[in-house]
């Protein structure tokens, strides 16, 4: 994440959850992951969120998914104190870290989440060799974000906006980290721009 995206997200800590895009496009976005996750995967033990925020996703997934275990790494240490103070329960612990440098084991997570956040990851093809790295054979990412395509395609290319991934670009990137899409969701409202992949790593041996 650029340093001042960092510095950004640090300030709007206190205020996150009440901030107007909540409602407007990180709950929908919410929704449909979760909903997208449990057709893939009926009980994950172990979930990891990358770029948690302050744990709403975790929160709403713990209702969800209640025998799992559930982390959250945010690389904002406010949004990480944020979400420590605003989520009870020793099934769920936060911790800071980026997508690019994950402090976990290999094979840990039957499923990872990040919505929103691949677009600010500073190196991608890295942060999905982490997310490979981590995630259990026959494991999920549900990855959200806006996905560039029709009239958004063209805009993206105009203003040089490769944060947002083309499919053209994105296969290729989950390919050599041993992962491929095996599902795909639009969230409702947001002209087919805003969608969630289901990601599968490697098949168990």
């Amino acid at each position: 994440m650029a340093h001042r995206d960092l510095h950004r997200f640090n300030r709007w800590a206190a205020g996150y959850d009440r901030h107007w895009m909540q409602r407007i496009i990180f709950e929908p976005v919410q929704r449909t992951t979760l909903a997208l996750a449990e057709s893939q995967l009926a009980r994950p033990a172990t979930i990891l969120d990358v770029g948690c925020g302050t744990g709403r996703l975790l929160r709403s997934a713990a209702i969800r998914f209640p025998e799992a275990n559930l982390t959250g790494v945010d690389a904002a240490i406010e949004m990480v104190n944020q979400a420590r103070a605003a989520t009870p329960g020793p099934n769920i612990t936060f911790r800071q870290a980026t997508a690019e440098d994950l402090p976990f084991a290999d094979d840990s997570f039957t499923m990872v989440f990040s919505t929103l956040t691949f677009h600010h990851w500073g190196d991608q093809r890295r942060g999905i060799a982490e997310i490979a790295r981590v995630l259990a054979p026959g494991g999920r990412w549900l990855v959200a974000d806006f996905f560039a395509t029709g009239l958004f395609r063209r805009v993206r290319r105009i203003l040089r906006l490769r944060q947002f991934p083309e499919r053209s670009t994105l296969d290729p990137m989950l390919s050599s980290a041993g992962l491929s899409i095996v599902e795909g969701r639009r969230v409702p409202g947001f002209g087919g721009q805003l969608g969630v992949l289901a990601i599968a790593a490697r098949p168990a041996s």
